[in-house]
């Protein structure tokens, strides 16, 4: 007979009536197989500790009642499985008051969406019957699936204490769905600019959290009504409106200060017997900023014997465009790459910056198809999925690799982790520096703030988040913070600076590079 297996809940216990503090207690539940939290909590109330409160009403279709901090994360108690042998900590949904235990007063959300008039308005009484397509109402639908668990409201990074303007995923996802209800008459795009669709950083973690409808908020909530705010001139931004500027008269977001990388390196870096040639990507930012960061990209590269081409007459990506809502600019970016690319015959096409190959990965293909162009035919590659999945690890050159004694911790840009997959690959690379101690940070991707346009148009919102941030960072005690996104690195490098903290902020690519030619850090 098999052994019996159990699974330990650490469970918040508080009574604001009777506690002068919250506690955990633990519990230990005999595990059966797709157990999950809620399983566990009735389990609980029925057979441990009768006292206990939490919230759940499964049956309804549409509920989200049981949605509860689990371990860190939030979720529905309904829809996380446990794993036997596991301890799991249990906890209220952050952002809201505790009413006793895990319950909590929705009140704080529900008021934040009252102001929006989260309700079909009509200015004409509806004619009988309404008819209408399938197509007229089908991105309402995909909004309406919401169940209202305010799980993206706890995951959010731009809702903080200080900065009441968001209204927050759930009411953004509210506004879209009624905004493209061709039933409704009132203004949802006006609405969202004033309760602050620009304040969010389209980090994705309110769809990572969306169970189990996974609702795309950032893409058809965010910058769907960041669009339509372009086209009544509402948006975007101040902040923005210099980039796109930029962009639209010499194909860059920023201007030239320095030298431009492309100016600093020849069109063909070539090594000793390449084992393979890519098409370096450097983005707006190594081009004309950090090119000490593209030269280490280079230097890399060299080292585990690739061949890298430089796009000299590539232009922005177009992120900033498409974030901001200037979809018309990014088009003609867009096209000016595609045809740079192709013209060149470029089959593998490898950048650092998150935010530019994540936007050539999954923005790319949309507008092309919405212009009736083909697919373009490289391979776009982030450079650590490139050198862990595609060069191959196990082949990269190791043995010279000084050593780097310093302990690091690494921040997940929420562009590489969240919108292209990739977390392990930046830290196997890590991993390969003889004497780095890798020192994992809580909330690993928790959001910059950099992103969505927010460090450009609401700078303010951006310091905050990028505070919080750091923070988590600097409890680990490491020595150096580590990422592998260009406008991450100056978003926290600015921040840390503005903190007086003492860590220096280093791309993953930096840190190899200082193995391979034997700095210090």
């Amino acid at each position: 007979m098999s052994e019996k297996k159990f699974v330990t809940l650490s469970v918040y216990r508080y009574n604001p009536d009777a506690d002068n503090e919250p506690r955990y207690e633990t519990y230990k539940i005999p595990y059966t197989r797709g157990l999950v939290v809620l399983d566990a909590l009735n389990y609980i109330y029925e057979n441990l500790d009768s006292t206990i409160a939490f919230r759940w009403n499964c049956g309804t279709g549409q509920c989200g009642a049981c949605s509860v901090m689990i371990n860190n994360t939030p979720g529905l108690a309904c829809r996380t499985m446990l794993e036997p042998d596991q301890t799991y900590s249990i906890s209220p949904l952050a952002r809201f008051p505790v009413i006793k235990d895990l319950v909590v007063d929705h009140d704080r959300g529900v008021r934040r969406l009252e102001k929006i008039r989260p309700y079909v308005e009509r200015v004409e009484p509806a004619p009988r019957p309404e008819k209408m397509s399938r197509e007229e109402v089908a991105d309402a639908m995909e909004m309406k699936s919401c169940v209202e668990c305010y799980s993206c409201v706890a995951a959010c990074p731009a809702l903080v204490e200080t900065w009441q303007e968001f209204i927050g995923p759930a009411g953004m996802g509210k506004l879209a769905r009624l905004g493209y209800d061709p039933r409704d008459d009132t203004d949802r795009v006006k609405l969202a600019f004033i309760n602050g669709v620009y304040d969010c950083t389209t980090c994705g973690a309110c769809k990572e959290v969306c169970l189990p409808r996974h609702i795309d908020i950032r893409r058809k909530a965010i910058e769907k009504l960041r669009a339509l705010a372009v086209d009544q001139g509402l948006g975007p931004m101040p902040g923005h409106k210099e980039f796109i500027k930029n962009a639209e008269e010499t194909g860059y977001v920023i201007g030239v200060t320095t030298t431009p990388f492309v100016e600093q390196v020849p069109e063909v870096i070539e090594v000793e017997n390449p084992v393979d040639e890519i098409f370096f990507f450097p983005g707006c930012l190594i081009n004309l900023r950090l090119q000490d960061v593209g030269m280490n990209v280079i230097e890399v590269l060299k080292r585990n014997r690739v061949r890298v081409r430089i796009p000299k007459k590539f232009v922005c990506c177009s992120s900033v465009m498409f974030r901001s809502g200037a979809r018309e600019t990014a088009k003609k970016l867009v096209l000016k790459n595609v045809e740079c690319f192709e013209g060149l015959g470029v089959k593998k096409l490898v950048g650092l910056c998150p935010g530019c190959m994540a936007t050539i990965k999954l923005d790319w293909p949309l507008v092309l198809h919405e212009m009736g162009r083909r697919p373009y035919t490289f391979k776009a590659m982030d450079i650590n999925e490139y050198l862990v999945s595609d060069l191959g690890v196990e082949k990269m050159n190791t043995k010279d690799l000084k050593p780097l004694n310093i302990a690091v911790t690494y921040h997940d840009p929420c562009h590489l982790n969240r919108h292209q997959g990739i977390s392990e690959e930046p830290r196997k690379l890590l991993n390969l520096i003889p004497g780095l101690k890798f020192v994992e940070s809580d909330e690993s991707d928790r959001c910059c703030g950099a992103g969505g346009g927010v460090r450009a148009g609401v700078r303010t919102l951006s310091y905050t988040i990028a505070g919080k941030k750091l923070d988590l960072m600097k409890e680990t005690g490491a020595d150096a913070f580590a990422t592998s996104c260009s406008f991450c690195t100056i978003q926290l490098k600015d921040a840390a600076s503005r903190s007086g903290y003492t860590q220096k902020v280093y791309n993953v690519t930096d840190l190899l590079a200082m193995s391979y030619i034997g700095a210090k850090p």
